[in-house]
């Protein structure tokens, strides 16, 4: 493992000796009536330390020194109350600005990084202070200006990073000595000491792993125009035979958590959905309706992946992306990791992150109204059925939805204004937006695609539309030639 120190127990400390900076104490006042102040200082060292820098001076000769604060740390534990998963890993994929020739950022997008973090450990970081002083009255002043600022607890930050998701945490008094001395007080010290402890939650976290993004995302495999030439097409860009493709033209099936890659016997897309589906209503994914059509009699049957992987690098489980496009531009973005039960199947773990934007407000549940009761709902409750509810005359009366008549992949309401539930999606007369919604109780987004609703990304990816990332780097085919594993498709 290599050598790694970002002093981030010290930075939590330095924030904690921050907070018992800046106080001072009256010692008196001035011959205009002027009040005279002393700024207590703050030092650090444990307890052995605090005795011979305060008490000694290393002199045995030295004045003792007071008021001042002495923190120190008591103790650091592991704190499993707050563990979480410990092999989650956080990725973020961030956009800097541009940089010009002089070295200025400008206003454009410069180079893509994608941050990998993971899950840092937490630990309980317990504190003192010890609140030196020659009399009560000083005390008094410097304990009254503290203790008020822990009611229960202080907020603080370890740096201002974006990105660091360990940077909050709190201070938290959870005791407090008022004296070390007893009564009564001998002729030999004049030094009282108040104890005040304090407990942090901290996170401890490894390294980051940053990428530079450097993928190309598309092949266009012819840039001349319908003229034969290549001047036109590339300057005044009408390209009019520019093709995108995939090796093979391979289509891309993706269905919940499973990636099928489909032959290439062809078939029409629609030119209303480009790139997912046909005919407006998608392909066949398992789905109630059988009137959708079947990927496999449209493309063949799935492909073998080792049969393509093979010839252009190792898929690294975990690390490894599909990025898929959409029709309307956005780019879902996936890890990837082989089955072990069928060569057919590669397995998506999808980056929420990269999800189209909700068209709709989120619903609380998917439910089958006939089996479900909400309870008591609250106002602006919606679900989205799964079931007929009511019928078309709308005279049946329901105890818990009234007369509302709704049909399968409707979204429903709560309006607490007139206590009724109303429909506020029709999934049989959809508006020509594509609507995505967020299953709240699952976090599973679902787009509607003009008939059911799906998970919003899956479906079918013609060739162009779908791209594959492997590792860095170059790897030996079979005839021993050098491909780069970074390989668009």
């Amino acid at each position: 493992m290599l050598h790694f120190y970002e002093g981030q127990v010290r930075k939590f400390l330095t924030q904690f000796i921050r907070i018992l900076s800046n106080f001072s104490v009256e010692t008196g006042k001035g011959k205009d009536d002027t009040v005279t102040l002393r700024a207590v200082p703050v030092v650090y060292g444990d307890p052995t330390r605090q005795v011979a820098n305060i008490i000694r001076n290393n002199s045995e000769n030295a004045l003792q020194y007071a008021p001042r604060i002495a923190a120190y740390i008591r103790e650091l534990n592991y704190d499993r109350e707050r563990m979480q998963n410990p092999y989650h890993i956080e990725k973020q994929h961030l956009k800097e600005r541009d940089v010009d020739s002089d070295g200025n950022y400008t206003n454009e997008l410069g180079a893509g990084y994608t941050v990998e973090k993971v899950m840092p450990s937490p630990f309980r970081l317990e504190v003192s202070a010890d609140i030196w002083t020659t009399n009560t009255d000083q005390k008094l002043q410097i304990l009254e200006q503290i203790l008020y600022l822990f009611n229960p607890d202080f907020e603080i930050q370890k740096s201002d990073n974006y990105i660091d998701w360990t940077s909050l945490s709190y201070v938290e008094l959870t005791s407090v000595s008022f004296s070390s001395r007893t009564i009564p007080v001998g002729a030999d010290t004049e030094i009282d000491v108040a104890s005040l402890n304090f407990s942090m939650p901290i996170w401890l976290s490894p390294p980051v792993k940053v990428k530079k993004l450097g993928v190309v995302q598309k092949i266009i495999m012819s840039v001349y125009d319908d003229d034969g030439g290549i001047v036109k097409g590339l300057i005044d860009g009408t390209m009019l035979t520019r093709s995108y493709v995939t090796p093979n033209n391979y289509g891309l099936l993706v269905t919940a958590n499973q990636l099928r890659l489909l032959g290439s016997t062809g078939t029409t897309t629609s030119s209303t959905d480009p790139g997912i589906g046909t005919g407006g209503s998608g392909f066949y994914t398992g789905a109630r309706d059988p009137g959708l059509a079947d990927p496999f009699e449209a493309y063949g049957p799935p492909v073998n992946w080792k049969l393509l992987l093979n010839q252009y690098g190792k898929v690294t489980n975990g690390t490894s992306q599909i990025r898929l496009k959409q029709a309307t531009g956005n780019e879902i973005v996936g890890t990837i990791a082989t089955s072990t039960l069928d060569d057919t199947i590669l397995l998506f773990n999808i980056d929420q992150d990269t999800i189209p934007a909700n068209t709709l407000t989120a619903v609380k549940k998917i439910i089958n109204p006939l089996t479900f009761a909400p309870g008591s709902p609250g106002d602006g409750d919606r679900y989205l059925i799964i079931d007929q509810l009511g019928d078309s005359t709308a005279t049946v009366q329901s105890s818990t939805w009234g007369t509302l008549v709704a049909s399968v992949g409707d979204i429903i309401e709560y309006d607490l204004a007139n206590t009724k539930w109303i429909k506020v999606f029709d999934a049989s007369h959809p508006d020509s937006t594509q609507h995505y919604v967020t299953n709240s109780h699952t976090g599973i987004q679902y787009r509607f695609n003009g008939t059911e609703w799906v998970k919003s990304y899956e479906g079918v990816y013609t060739a162009g539309n779908w791209s594959i990332v492997l590792d860095g780097g170059f790897v030996a085919n079979d005839d021993a030639s050098g491909q780069d594993a970074t390989t668009p498709w």
